[in-house]
């Protein structure tokens, strides 16, 4: 490791990308665009439900899928395999699945509950920390960028 008044080289960079083996890089990715696209969804849907709006600009089964995703990235959390901005508790991972279950009712044309937007803001908070509202705006771009690449809506 260089003195640290010397400037940074491509070499300091190859050590710190051999600390991780390419199962944990991999994990890391995974979890990493996991979070992402799940606080970009819950975003969507949050702010669709706020409005009142009739379309709720999520794709049910990306929803499902995704939201199944980061419980096991939370998992992963407590098991110790990954770190998040914040400590991840039992207690988060049950909110995440209440929040699954109402986005989920509400996406197959039930019950919108008053529960849905700030479960939604305690759960954005969880994923991105202090910063979340800067993130999750950015998060629900990228989200949008891919349901309609993969669930694009007829129409449009």
């Amino acid at each position: 490791m260089p003195h640290p008044d010397q400037p940074l080289t491509n070499d300091d960079d190859n050590e710190e990308e051999a600390l991780l083996d390419d199962e944990e890089e991999a994990l890391l990715h995974w979890a990493t665009m996991t979070v992402i696209y799940a606080a970009g969804y819950i975003r969507i849907l949050a702010d669709a439900i706020e409005r009142g709006d009739a379309d709720l600009q999520v794709d049910p089964v990306a929803w499902e899928n995704t939201m199944t995703a980061v419980e096991e990235v939370m998992a992963e959390q407590i098991r110790g395999r990954l770190h998040g901005p914040t400590p991840t508790t039992v207690e988060d991972v049950e909110r995440m699945q209440r929040l699954r279950s109402l986005g989920s009712a509400a996406l197959s044309g039930g019950e919108r509950s008053l529960e849905f937007c700030p479960l939604a803001l305690r759960c954005m908070e969880f994923l991105f920390g202090q910063d979340w509202k800067r993130a999750t705006r950015e998060a629900a771009l990228c989200a949008r960028a891919l349901n309609q690449e993969f669930h694009p809506r007829s129409g449009t």
